[in-house]
């Protein structure tokens, strides 16, 4: 007895504090229709819910969220009335009482036909304003919420798209010498705007933008991926060849900080290699021809160095020897092959000589013996 009390209690809290209250009026108590779909049937204004005999049914009282400044202004009994009045508002130019005004109307109203149009209006609002982090966020909150009741899905994703542009260029500090530019901000406003319109038609743009974004921070592995994943994910698009030739000249920007990774001047030769067979007719093609061929000599030079060192070591004439012939093989048309075939005839020669003659005697001194009378030794 003592539990089922509890329950009771517990159920009668959350029925008081649920946000749609719903108060069955019918002879026979509750049979489960007093909650409405309100997806189904938008309601909001606290009209009566009658039956085919003119009924009441119940009565469907809405309360949603307010916020502070809303307590301090003029409200309207429902939600149409509510939109008359936040519309007359924003058409005589007061946009920071219109804002308000629709926020309490998507609040105290959300499940309302108006509530989507109010979302609406308050992002276009906070977006004549320049508001552009709170309006991005507003156009968030429509698509988060009101997606498929909204009008013109893809008005929103082109209004949040330029905002995520201007962001990319909000220059920061503007007092101290002019200010400076963050564009890597701009990353997370792009990517929201690719994950709310996967397939829109601008989506490729936005994923040229994320590697933009990061190839001007500097950030030129981060701008390689995205680069990349806009050559897998749109590979018929109007920026795919552009991302293809980003990435190369990011890969020579890394190529300038670490000279001597052989790691990047391979990923370096697979990227020219990827373009020249995906774009053949491009208009960057003679320049990444001509970096190909520098970058064939710089691996030919990197063989035959390693060749020239084995030459030095005593004793190791047939590694060099082997080096050699690996660039010959390798670099045929390198500028190194004929310099590579002369030190093979002089390495074979060297190792068709006896051992001894291989080296020239060189004078060996005179130890100096460990006595007490070695100061006198050389005198």
């Amino acid at each position: 007895m003592q539990i089922s009390f509890y329950i009771r209690l517990v159920l009668v809290f959350f029925l008081c504090n649920s946000a749609v209250v719903c108060i069955a009026q019918t002879d026979g108590g509750f049979d489960g229709s007093e909650y409405a779909d309100p997806m189904v049937a938008p309601m909001g204004d606290g009209s009566d819910i009658a039956d085919e005999k003119g009924n009441k049914v119940y009565v469907a009282q809405e309360q949603g969220r307010t916020t502070l400044r809303s307590k301090f202004d003029s409200k309207k009994p429902t939600s149409s009335e509510q939109w008359d009045y936040a519309r007359d508002t924003q058409n005589k130019g007061w946009l920071k009482k219109a804002d308000r005004r629709m926020v309490y109307l998507f609040r105290r109203w959300p499940n309302s036909k108006e509530a989507p149009w109010a979302a609406r209006a308050r992002a276009d609002i906070l977006f004549e304003r320049g508001k552009w982090d709170d309006a991005f966020n507003a156009y968030q909150y429509l698509i988060d919420n009101y997606s498929s009741r909204m009008r013109d899905y893809n008005s929103a994703l082109q209004r949040q798209f330029e905002i995520s542009f201007k962001i990319m260029e909000r220059r920061r500090l503007r007092w101290i010498f002019g200010g400076y530019t963050a564009p890597e901000y701009a990353v997370e406003y792009f990517e929201a705007v690719i994950r709310n319109g996967p397939q829109w038609i601008r989506a490729s743009e936005a994923q040229f933008m994320i590697g933009k974004c990061n190839q001007d921070a500097k950030e030129y592995e981060l701008a390689i991926t995205a680069y990349g994943v806009l050559g897998y994910r749109y590979p018929d698009s109007q920026y795919a060849e552009e991302a293809a030739w980003q990435q190369i000249v990011c890969f020579r920007k890394l190529r300038d900080q670490f000279p001597h990774a052989p790691e990047m001047l391979d990923r370096t030769l697979t990227a020219t290699t990827v373009f020249l067979s995906t774009y053949p007719r491009s208009e960057h093609k003679d320049e990444i021809i001509q970096l190909r061929n520098r970058l064939y000599e710089v691996k030919a030079g990197m063989v035959f160095d390693e060749a020239a060192f084995y030459a030095k070591v005593p004793k190791e004439p047939e590694a060099a020897i082997i080096y050699y012939k690996k660039l010959i093989e390798e670099y045929p048309k390198s500028k190194l092959v004929p310099y590579a075939e002369e030190r093979i005839a002089e390495l074979e020669a060297l190792l068709a000589m006896p051992v001894r003659a291989r080296t020239a005697d060189t004078p060996r001194s005179k130890p100096l013996p460990f006595t007490k009378e070695s100061r006198n030794v050389e005198g």
